[in-house]
């Protein structure tokens, strides 16, 4: 009788040990498809913005020398966000033209300019004015630390609001890395 107890817990323990198992290869499988359907559509979307950028920026702005791109997108000043206070990103950015045609930035974990100060360079790639009206353009920020990421940002057109997003060839309010600031 023991021997037959024996039998069947040891046959119930190997069923749920592949029921685990089995379950563990249906969820990789399963994270592999959304991953690769998930690559597929941000390729997707990447490059038709990227082509929508190109157009756009053909249409509004010609082959110009970086103090021209940089002039035409009225990004200088300063520009704050106090719900970004010490949450992890910026709360305040100031950026000033120099006359190489780039700019200086100076960002801060706090509207006050306390915390963490960030310095370094933009470069506008492409600037252009959206279908909205909206100033646009495509930059590199370089810290003075040597980190530097791709960056595109819209100004909106009464001037008082500046949309960032780093890392994306499109601006999405409900993505990843998107910020909004004004000017104070």
């Amino acid at each position: 009788m023991k021997q037959c107890v024996r039998k069947r817990t040891r046959a119930a323990t190997v069923l749920t040990v592949l029921a685990v198992l089995t379950t563990l290869a249906i969820l990789i499988a399963l994270s592999s498809c959304y991953s690769l359907i998930e690559s597929a559509v941000e390729d997707a979307v990447a490059k038709e913005t990227e082509e929508a950028i190109s157009e756009s920026a053909a249409e509004s702005t010609d082959s110009s020398p970086a103090a021209d791109l940089a002039s035409e997108h009225n990004i200088a000043g300063t520009w704050t966000n106090a719900e970004y206070n010490d949450e992890g990103r910026s709360a305040r950015l100031v950026y000033s033209l120099t006359s190489a045609g780039n700019y200086t930035y100076l960002a801060f974990d706090t509207v006050d300019g306390g915390g963490n100060v960030y310095e370094g360079t933009v470069e506008y790639l492409k600037t252009w004015i959206d279908a909205q009206g909206r100033s646009c353009g495509q930059s590199i920020v370089t810290l003075n630390n040597g980190m530097s990421w791709k960056t595109l940002d819209r100004i909106s057109v009464d001037g008082s609001a500046l949309e960032v997003q780093s890392g994306v060839r499109k601006i999405n309010p409900k993505g990843p890395r998107y910020s909004i600031y004004y000017r104070p």
